[in-house]
């Protein structure tokens, strides 16, 4: 059986655990991007709403 990630080491080993950690950050940073730009784009809709509002 081929291993998918060959180079994280033995499971438990340092370097497998390193490995995990930096997959599981990555997937944190990517997760706050996208709420970051859910949000920016949010906020953008929300000023646009206003600003037709306030034209009214």
């Amino acid at each position: 059986m081929r291993r998918a990630y060959p180079d994280l080491g033995k499971a438990g080993s340092k370097v497998y655990i390193d490995a995990l950690e930096q997959i599981f950050n990555r997937a944190k940073i990517e997760t706050l991007d996208r709420s970051i730009e859910i949000l920016n784009q949010g906020l953008k809709n929300l000023i646009e709403e206003t600003s037709k509002y306030n034209k009214e």
